[in-house]
């Protein structure tokens, strides 16, 4: 059946998702569109028109997008949005049979393997046991073929189902294959350019959708982006539902106790939210609505249960104070006058909100306590509110898993969780039906739990409602993820069942290889890759049976299987042989840039470089958004010398993630070797001489000005890279370091910038190596810097010299205020053995006008100096000596007669200055009387009797 502008009434079909109500009295759809809201989608995909399509696809399964899209001239439409409903319902459950759907056809395995073929991308495989996955290529034969058309002389186009079916796809491919999202570009070029149209289409001044509508769209925004790694993307759209929806929300802390034996009440991190009431939907109506669920405080929730923790130390959730004197002064008005263990009720798409701010910090931030601990309060938040939706219900408790699983007292409650949340799904998606119908492994599973009632079980439409949003993962999805819970808390028999029973085998090779069975990880994949010289009698025994325990697998080669080129870099680097890589390149079509990636590696341990970097260019050409693949490049550019080359591909992985530390230190490397090159090249112009070429160039050095970068740029670029990768590596003082030496470079030097990596370096280095940590180089630099010049004004009388014994004190922001700042505080607690850091802090000193402190700088270096007995016998130590005792005399000179509120600094500063002398002399006479430094002494003694 076509549509025609009578069905559609001049609204997109985007805009059909959300009014199919419209339909209802149409006479021919009618009954179509009543099924699909009942969710009886077996109806659907009866009736003739979804026999055709099916019909369309069984015939065209193979051929190219061309010749499919030419045999949809006569096709029918009206089952769109059915068909990706369908798999899904699958996957979430519950049990439907499918079988009698469409009729059985002779090719029907076949066509199942046609249509898991058509779903590769570069090579790479969806997991090979999707149930009834002829749906989803239905569906996808319907929106990315069969649409855009012109239909009627309109043209029509589903851009929402085109971006959730081409999102679904990427996720497939991605969730099983061991790659990222990023390695299928092809698909996230398609994805973003529908979301930019679709953005101005439900977002722009002329939408017709309402605000439920946009804000699941932005929702699912939010959601793909987190699956292709984008947080930046995933982060602003976030914000957007904020402001679309008016839904409140802020972490804070609130007063209460977490643990059993906890005494005092402490600041705990709780989530504070609350939905704006419309009138689209009043709190009144939400709370009505919420008894028509299957999940409602008055009866007992269904879906997975959720686990007590059971802790010894810790309480099931926190206990806050009872307390009317709440101070939320710093939330928003609208949750000033919320309590933390009293919240109003959210509405949906307001907790599938918080869930997902609790997966974007969890999938894409720093893995660490801290970011543990704020992540928490969103799922909590969420799981104590009344549950509105059985699949929300059930992601939460997934999402808290998922963030339990970093902490050792919640890590069991996380791992059993997940078994129970994977034992409902499967117990709901479970079908009466023969083993291995479909391909599909056989499964049967014993629960911790009975199962659920089907009068406790939520509807199919309750499930599907914000399956998209959710972006909930498949039923073999969760299973995978429990399996490596399972093996991260040290169970790797669990995890190796699950693995078997999907028959992940390329997951159950790398289990046995990471507990150290390489020989039966070797085996597993070899048998997948190659047939048994034994016979073809081999295949029929299971990867445990005592007949293949010994088998090599070294027949010949099998026809190519799904997931080959994986299979065969796996290989590769359980052999260590570039002949397997090679390999998966090739029958990949050159298109799986993992191959070329674990051959760059092998390359560049070798230390053939050339060979290394033409790889890596390869998995460039072939996938341009992974970093890493770029910053390897780089590094090998930086190794051979190529600077440019090495500049370009370091800031080619930052534009791709900039969160790299390493990246930007080697970027900053670069830049500097570049900067040194061509400060090389100006020389050698100035000289008129030839600089030496390379074999390849031709022609002498084009010096001409407009060809010419400026070195400076070029050595302030460096340090803004050096800069930004501190920045991220913190606690790396060799990066700080960098940042020095750049600064120190410049012309004139950036001394803020010296400042800032030599109070990093000794932040960093101080508390191991004490004042070792400070370069006494740059501190005089910087000291020199400071005391040479005038004196910043500074206007805050409380600061002045008449009010702090006349002393003077820098404005606050100068670098002579953040100088003394950094020795006072960082420098001076280090000082033991190093007497020119006294000599530098007496300086300051003088330029402060503490003329008591500069006095007893210069005793303390003297004192350094003079303690040990090394200058006795050595002429460079006693030279050090003769030094210090001649500054100890200028420093009593100079600053014992000073007055400093009416008396002098030291009265009997002669007679001190004389006594320093002559025990110097004293202690020296033997080793050193008659030598220069004996004289300059006795010079400085005949002076103090005057």
């Amino acid at each position: 059946m076509t549509p025609n502008t009578d069905i559609l009434r001049d609204q997109t079909f985007d805009v059909l998702l959300f009014n199919l109500e419209s339909l209802k009295d149409h006479p021919e759809l009618s009954e179509v569109v009543k099924a699909y809201l009942e969710g009886d989608y077996k109806t659907i995909l009866r009736n003739p028109t979804s026999q055709t399509l099916y019909g369309k696809l069984v015939e065209t399964v193979s051929l190219s997008r061309e010749d499919q899209d030419a045999s949809f001239q006569d096709a029918g439409f009206q089952d769109d949005v059915s068909a990706v409903q369908v798999l899904i319902a699958n996957v979430t459950g519950p049990p439907t049979d499918w079988g009698n759907v469409f009729p059985k056809k002779d090719n029907e395995t076949a066509c199942r393997e046609q249509c898991l073929k058509s779903l590769d991308v570069d090579g790479v495989s969806v997991y090979q046991h999707i149930p009834y996955v002829q749906l989803f290529c239905l569906a996808r034969l319907v929106f990315t073929v069969f649409f855009p058309r012109i239909i009627g002389g309109e043209f029509r186009d589903c851009r929402w189902m085109r971006v959730r079916i081409n999102a679904y796809h990427q996720r497939l491919l991605s969730g099983l294959s061991g790659g990222s999202m990023s390695d299928f570009s092809m698909l996230q070029n398609v994805i973003e350019k529908d979301l930019k149209e679709l953005e101005g289409e439900i977002l722009g001044e002329k939408s017709v959708l309402g605000t439920e509508a946009k804000v699941q769209f932005l929702l699912e925004k939010a959601q793909i982006y987190i699956m292709q790694g984008l947080d930046i993307k995933a982060r602003e759209n976030v914000r957007l539902v904020e402001m679309v929806s008016g839904f409140s929300y802020a972490l804070s802390g609130a007063l209460g106790k977490k643990t059993k034996f906890q005494q005092n009440d402490i600041s705990q991190l709780v989530v504070f939210a609350k939905s704006r009431e419309s009138e689209e939907a009043t709190s009144d109506e939400l709370v009505g609505n919420l008894k028509d669920t299957t999940l409602t405080s008055g009866v007992k929730r269904s879906g997975p249960i959720a686990l007590e923790l059971n802790d010894d130390t810790l309480l099931e959730s926190i206990e806050f104070a009872k307390s009317d004197k709440i101070d939320n002064s710093a939330l928003p008005p609208e949750l000033a006058d919320l309590k933390p263990d009293s919240q109003p009720q959210l509405k949906p798409l307001d907790q599938i909100t918080l869930l997902t701010e609790a997966t974007l910090k969890d999938a894409l931030s720093p893995l660490d306590k801290l970011n543990s601990e704020e992540i928490l309060p969103y799922a909590v938040r969420v799981l104590s509110d009344k549950p509105t939706n059985w699949q929300i219900y059930t992601q939460a408790l997934l999402v808290r898993s998922r963030i339990e699983a970093h902490r050792s007292r919640t890590q069991e409650r996380s791992v059993l969780q997940l078994q129970v949340i994977v034992d409902q799904i499967i117990a709901d998606t479970q079908e009466e039906s023969l083993p291995g119908t479909d391909g599909v492994p056989e499964i049967r599973v014993t629960q911790f739990l009975p199962r659920a009632k089907e009068s406790e079980s939520a509807a199919v439409s309750e499930r599907l409602k914000y399956i998209f949003q959710l972006n909930t993962p498949t039923r073999w999805e969760i299973e995978t993820e429990l399996a490596y819970a399972w093996s991260g808390v040290g169970s790797f028999v669990s995890a190796l069942d699950i693995f078997k029973r999907l028959k992940l085998w390329a997951e159950v090779a790398l289990c046995y290889h990471s507990i150290g069975q390489e020989d039966k990880a070797r085996q597993i994949i070899r048998r997948q890759l190659y047939s048994s010289s034994k016979g073809p009698e081999m295949d029929l025994y299971g990867i445990d049976a005592e007949e293949v325990l010994n088998e090599k697998w070294n027949g010949e080669l099998r026809p190519t299987p799904p997931h080959a080129p994986r299979l065969w870099c796996i290989l590769g680097d359980l052999d260590n042989d570039p002949t397997c890589w090679d390999r998966a390149w090739t029958i990949s079509k050159k298109r799986y840039a993992r191959a070329q990636r674990s051959l760059g590696e092998f390359w560049t341990k070798e230390g053939d470089l050339e060979k290394a970097r033409e790889s890596y260019l390869a998995a460039t050409i072939v996938n341009r958004q992974n970093n890493d693949t770029w910053s390897r490049m780089g590094d090998i550019d930086l190794r051979v010398g190529n600077w440019d080359g090495a500049v370009i591909a370091f800031q080619q992985s930052i534009m791709i993630d900039d969160t790299d530390a390493k990246t930007y230190s080697n970027l900053g490397s670069a830049l500097l070797s570049k900067h040194a090159e061509m400060m090389k090249l100006q020389k050698a112009q100035a000289k008129g001489v030839l600089v030496p070429q390379d074999d390849d160039d031709e022609g002498e050095v084009d010096f001409s000005k407009d060809k010419k970068e400026d070195p400076k740029a070029i050595l302030h670029q460096a340090l803004k890279a050096y800069k930004r990768a501190a920045s991220l590596a913190h606690d790396n003082w060799k990066i700080w370091d960098n940042v020095i030496t750049i600064a120190g470079r410049l012309s004139p030097p950036s001394f803020p910038d010296l400042l800032l990596g030599l109070r990093s370096v000794i932040r960093i280095r101080g508390p191991s190596v004490g004042e070792a940590a400070v370069d006494a180089d740059i501190l005089r630099a910087l000291v020199l810097e400071v005391t040479s010049s005038e004196r910043p004004e500074n206007i805050n009388l409380a600061e002045s010299p008449e009010n702090n014994g006349g002393i003077y004190i820098p404005p606050r922001g100068s670098l002579a205020r953040a100088l003394l700042s950094m020795v006072d505080s960082e420098i001076i607690p280090l000082i033991t053995k190093r007497a020119e850091l006294w000599v530098l802090v007496e300086k300051l000193s003088l330029y402060e006008r503490d003329y008591s402190n500069a006095l007893k700088c210069a005793e303390r270096a003297w004192r350094m100096v003079t303690g040990g007995e090394e200058w006795m016998l050595d002429a460079e130590a006693w030279k050090g000596v003769v030094g210090a005792t001649d500054n100890l005399v200028s420093a009593y000179e100079n600053y014992g007669p000073m007055e400093v509120d009416g008396k002098e600094v030291e009265k009997g500063w002669r007679s001190k200055a004389r006594s320093a002398v002559k025990g110097v002399m004293g202690r020296g006479r033997d080793a050193w009387e008659g030598s220069e430094g004996w004289e300059v002494l006795e010079g400085r003694l005949e002076e103090l009797k005057c």
